[in-house]
């Protein structure tokens, strides 16, 4: 990776300014002087991990206001109060690989330290509402947003989904992240597109009108389940299990008790399941039936929009 230079690259994403000393690829560019700004700054020397720090397995170091991280020959990074988001790359390492942990995990513990609720998820407007989409790695999150997307709806967020006090998702990163298999279900060109990193067949995709910039109160989640059921179906889930659901799909989890923040966490996703719809949508284990899962999602969200 090349040494940092004095030049700063201004961002926003997640309702704030990210001033940061390399380019960050696909962020919408530019200073709002109405937002707090979190600086990402290269440091040869990281900081030490305060006396008080919990150690999580090898890697992870945290306390109130502190996470410091160790991407094995990727690179190291620590979160600071909320504001600063350092980091000192291995050896070697390119930028792609870099930005990924930074804008992934680094972001995201910033983004607890500023108590917003972290989501691993995606948020798209559908019928003038925010509705999110979780579930496991590979389960299809982002291929389902870039059907919505296909279908004329408006994608906030991929991955990190931030939530704010008063129950809005603030847009994040305008792109979406695609497997070369899931683009081509989708009839998506991945020419042209840089990779997410060298030698990986993941492809950020540019969002630019597609991409919804103001914040929306979250409505509803839907649980992405395949679980080898014949056709794609809904199951709206009851108070314990829209808890337990927002709870095991939290972004980092770990993070959260290590950074001091759990009372505060509970009290968030116990906030969220009070409000809104969770429905976990089956689907056949094997084959792709995006159109279905679609077709079923947006009447659900329509029938219910109308309903209220």
């Amino acid at each position: 990776m090349q040494s940092a230079s004095v030049t700063s690259f201004a961002y926003r994403a997640y309702g704030f300014n990210l001033v940061s000393d390399i380019p960050l690829a696909r962020l919408s560019p530019g200073i709002d002087l109405g937002l707090d700004t979190i600086t990402v700054t290269r440091q040869e020397v990281m900081p030490e991990a305060p006396a008080n720090a919990a150690k999580i397995g090898p890697y992870l170091r945290a306390a109130p206001g502190f996470l410091s991280l160790d991407i094995d020959g990727v690179v190291r990074m620590a979160a600071i109060a909320g504001q600063r988001l350092l980091y000192c790359p291995y050896d070697g390492t390119d930028d792609a690989s870099v930005q990924v942990f930074l804008m992934g995990s680094g972001l995201g513990a910033v983004l607890m330290q500023r108590k917003l609720l972290v989501m691993h998820g995606n948020a798209v407007e559908v019928a003038g509402a925010c509705v999110m989409c979780v579930g496991p790695s590979g389960v299809g999150k982002s291929t389902t947003a870039a059907g919505l997307m296909q279908r004329g709806h408006r994608v906030m967020s991929d991955d990190v989904c931030a939530i704010n006090g008063a129950g809005q998702i603030v847009p994040g990163i305008p792109s979406i992240k695609l497997w070369q298999s899931a683009a081509d279900g989708l009839g998506m060109a991945t020419k042209g597109l840089d990779p997410v990193r060298p030698d990986m067949e993941k492809y950020g995709l540019p969002l630019g009108r597609a991409f919804y910039a103001d914040p929306l109160p979250v409505t509803r989640i839907y649980v992405l389940s395949p679980n080898g059921s014949a056709t794609v179906s809904l199951e709206r889930l009851n108070a314990a299990e829209k808890f337990d659901t927002l709870r095991d799909n939290t972004y980092r989890f770990p993070f959260v008790a290590a950074l001091g923040l759990s009372t505060l966490h509970f009290q968030q996703l116990a906030d969220l399941a009070r409000r809104i719809s969770v429905t976990r949508i089956k689907r056949p284990a094997e084959g792709f039936h995006l159109d279905q899962l679609l077709d079923a999602l947006i009447a659900d969200t329509t029938d219910q929009v109308r309903n209220t």
